[in-house]
């Protein structure tokens, strides 16, 4: 079962009074993911990099998601608690 880490920022725009997923960039390392979500966050409602493990074959995540960095506002799943 190969593995593979992603670094994905998602962008959040809003839509009346809820937020819905943007975009979603893919970025090869961390810190390019958190560079780029900072950046995005000057225009967007709200952002958030994430890191995951997915098996390359079958797509099924792995390691539940980490939050690298957030900016805005973002939905529930992804605020500190």
């Amino acid at each position: 079962m190969p593995a593979k880490t992603l670094f994905i920022v998602q962008l959040f725009e809003r839509s009346g009074k809820r937020l819905i997923g943007g975009r979603a960039l893919d970025f090869r390392t961390a810190d390019e993911a958190v560079a780029r979500a900072e950046r995005a966050s000057q225009t967007a409602v709200g952002v958030v990099a994430i890191q995951h493990t997915v098996d390359t074959d079958t797509g099924e995540v792995l390691e539940e998601p980490v939050v690298l960095s957030r900016f805005g506002e973002v939905p529930a799943e992804f605020r500190e608690e």
